[in-house]
């Protein structure tokens, strides 16, 4: 893996990003000091902005309308220039990542289509789904709008540059929206705005780096290439932001992620899972009076940063032998390792691979292995966004890589964003609380977690809280991203 080609390409893609979505925004007539309104010479069905060369038509003017929306809500907690840089930070950090996700996939051959979006499969410039009919498609994008057909059309009859830029942006768009079946929580339904704002090409920019700069076969599994350049390209992407953050004398909170998301080197990860997870595992199996020595056992599931315990006095070693008496009941779908601050997956990645290790030497296959873990057997947490986004990939990719229906079985990662309530108190939920109990855990809940992208997993309670009286008066919603009760709840049971 060429680090300084992935780090150059993170970097740099970083600033094309925004540099694009800024120059987009200002044929919006929306800059960093001002949201200008429409020229005179607008119409009904065309708006103009900056000059008549840059018309506003059809769905992009509602688009725009919502952009505006969307700005003067977030300035409600900040000023227009804070609001307006964090909008499009956030705009292009989105489509970073789906980029980075879609190139995985098309070069594992997990995308549902199987039809490249980014790259050719035959060395032809432009990317296979540009070739394919609309017919082809509608299997796997749904049905074209007629805005969208005359798209195709246009296209097709002029060759243009900026008709076939206008019809790849289209059908880019239209895969990241198809990829919410599969993977919800990554490729979330678009904000309109997001749409406007993003305006890739692939004959030049992002992709086409994206595409030559880093060998294809970092991405492919079964030439070496591995999930984990996906923590790699997030660290690298963070790199300006990180040296922006430590010249303040105070972070603020946006600045936490950027100067604390350090991407673990292989070695540590896999001592610590291995001396982890593994040690527990082997000391299940001596339980079950297995003959072997931990290194023995270390050796044959390759664990080459095992250490095994030191040697203690006879009295130390009668005080272990007992206590693990109680692990001989043990099976793995009862072992739940957590990562309270997983940052982009690395170790929760690792920890899958040696999961997978241990269910097959259980005699489970692969497939069910796949599930297990998944269900079962792995937690993690983060307070970045963008982290949880990428951990829950992943994940998602490990788990395809050894089950094919994975994306299709309605399971997801138990991967978590960690949430903050700055704006709501118990008197929200006062016509819904029936007891005092009820009153004074909500209220402890909203108090614990008011920053909580601030405090993350150092967050606790002292007193347990009866989550199942919570849940009985409100909606709650596991499936989401954010930290569940079922999730807030969760006992670490062996490994932490």
């Amino acid at each position: 893996m060429d680090k300084t080609a992935i780090k150059n390409f993170a970097i740099e893609s970083r600033r094309k990003l925004i540099a694009a979505i800024k120059l987009q925004m200002k044929v919006l007539g929306i800059t960093e000091e001002q949201i200008s309104d429409k020229l005179e010479t607008s119409t009904s069905e065309i708006e103009y902005y900056v000059d008549d060369r840059n018309p506003i038509t059809g769905s992009n003017i509602v688009k725009r309308q919502k952009l505006v929306v969307e700005l003067h809500e977030r300035e409600k907690a900040t000023d227009y220039e804070t609001a307006y840089n964090e909008l499009v930070e956030e705009v292009a950090y989105t489509w970073f990542n789906r980029l980075i996700a879609i190139r995985f996939m098309e070069v594992n051959g997990y995308l549902p289509s199987r039809i490249r979006v980014l790259s050719s499969s035959s060395g032809r410039n432009e990317p296979d789904i540009m070739l394919r009919s609309e017919a082809d498609l509608v299997p796997y994008l749904g049905a074209f709008s007629n805005e969208e057909q005359a798209i195709m059309v246009h296209a097709s009859e002029t060759e243009a540059t900026v008709d076939m830029d206008a019809k790849y942006r289209m059908l880019f768009i239209k895969q990241a929206n198809a990829l919410n079946a599969n993977l919800p929580h990554l490729f979330e339904k678009t904000n309109d705005y997001a749409e406007l704002l993003f305006t890739p090409n692939y004959h030049d920019g992002v992709i086409q780096h994206l595409i030559n700069d880093i060998d294809e076969a970092d991405f492919d599994v079964t030439r070496g290439g591995q999930v984990e350049i996906i923590g790699w390209l997030y660290q690298y992407y963070n790199t300006e932001p990180k040296e922006v953050a430590f010249k303040k004398r105070k972070y603020a909170e946006t600045d936490i992620p950027a100067v604390t998301q350090l991407f673990t080197p292989d070695w540590i990860v896999k001592y610590m899972v291995e001396n982890s997870l593994g040690r527990y595992w082997i000391n299940v199996l001596h339980a079950r009076n297995d003959p072997r020595s931990e290194a023995e056992i270390a050796q044959v599931y390759h664990w080459q940063y095992y250490m095994p315990e030191s040697q203690q006095n006879e009295q130390v070693s009668l005080k272990i032998i007992d206590a693990r008496k109680e692990l001989t009941e043990v099976k793995l779908e009862d072992i739940t390792l957590v990562d309270a601050a997983m940052g982009s997956g690395h170790v929760l990645v690792y920890a899958f691979d040696v999961f997978l290790q241990l269910y097959e030497s259980e005699g489970c296959s692969k497939r069910d292995a796949t599930k297990n873990i998944i269900q079962y057997n792995l937690y993690g947490f983060d307070i970045d966004a963008r982290a949880f986004q990428l951990s829950y990939f992943a994940l998602s990719m490990k788990a395809r890589q050894y089950n094919r229906r994975f994306l299709t079985l309605g399971l997801r990662p138990n991967v978590f964003d960690i949430p903050e309530y700055t704006d709501l108190s118990v008197q929200d939920f006062k016509d819904l609380i029936t007891t005092d109990q009820q009153s004074s855990d909500i209220t402890r809940l909203l108090k614990a977690f008011h920053d909580g992208n601030s405090y993350g997993s150092l967050i606790h309670f002292t007193d347990p809280i009866n989550f199942l009286e919570i849940e009985s008066i409100i909606d709650v919603k596991p499936g989401e991203h954010q930290l569940s009760f079922e999730s807030i709840e969760l006992e670490e049971k062996n490994i932490s």
